[in-house]
């Protein structure tokens, strides 16, 4: 196992220890673990706002909202990875919306002008490399700052990643996050699909720091 992997289950070990032991003291430990996740800026004019991939439609609708509200006059949309399986399904001619094209199709069903709407060109794996071709699209296109959507319990990382692409730039963020109904900070413990997300984040946070954030999404 390389050294990054042992770093990264490490803080995983660690994390699941501090739940253990918190779960002991219920609510009053638990809730700040998932709450330290969430991010949300004061809101504001921007240059574009940006949907991170995932969490179709609500993102997406959240966009919307702040485009109609004329917080920005455009909205930019990443490319994510394409799977072995839909890459597959287009070799037999089937042609299945990738998740670029169902979130370009919710924004103009949620009111959003397709001309209004940017997509970027090259996919992206991981949130890292997807928000570094944002940067470089809002760098190339001169913005000032951008407003980004995303999930409330991906707020956390999204934000840091933004700042460390941005050093040089200074292009400024408003990170917007989105509820989650699956996802509620006083009862996350409670919930699989929950606590698995707030594992997946800190390890994502940790791997940033560590400088392996290439093995997680």
């Amino acid at each position: 196992m390389s050294r990054g992997r042992r770093a990264v289950a490490g803080v995983l070990l660690a994390l699941g220890v501090l739940v253990a032991v918190a779960a002991a003291g219920h609510r009053p430990l638990l809730r700040p673990v998932a709450s330290a996740l969430v991010v949300e800026d004061p809101i504001g004019p921007a240059d574009a706002i940006v949907v991170v991939a995932g969490g179709t439609p609500s993102r997406e609708r959240a966009a919307a909202d702040l485009y109609r509200k004329q917080l920005a006059p455009r909205v930019v949309i990443s490319r994510p990875y394409t799977s072995a399986n839909l890459r597959e399904l287009q070799t037999l001619g089937v042609r299945p919306l990738d998740q670029q094209g169902e979130s370009k199709l919710a924004l103009e069903k949620y009111g959003v002008p397709a001309d209004r709407i940017i997509a970027v060109a090259d996919p992206a794996r991981t949130t890292e490399p997807e928000l570094d071709l944002v940067h470089r699209l809002a760098r190339a296109d001169g913005y000032r700052r951008v407003i980004l959507v995303t999930s409330a319990q991906h707020t956390r990382r999204v934000k840091l990643i933004w700042a460390r692409a941005s050093r040089k730039s200074g292009i400024g963020s408003i990170v917007l996050p989105v509820p989650d109904s699956e996802f509620n900070v006083e009862r996350w413990w409670r919930s699989r699909r929950a606590a698995e997300t707030v594992l997946h984040e800190y390890l994502g946070l940790a791997a940033i720091y560590l400088g392996v954030s290439q093995l997680l999404r």
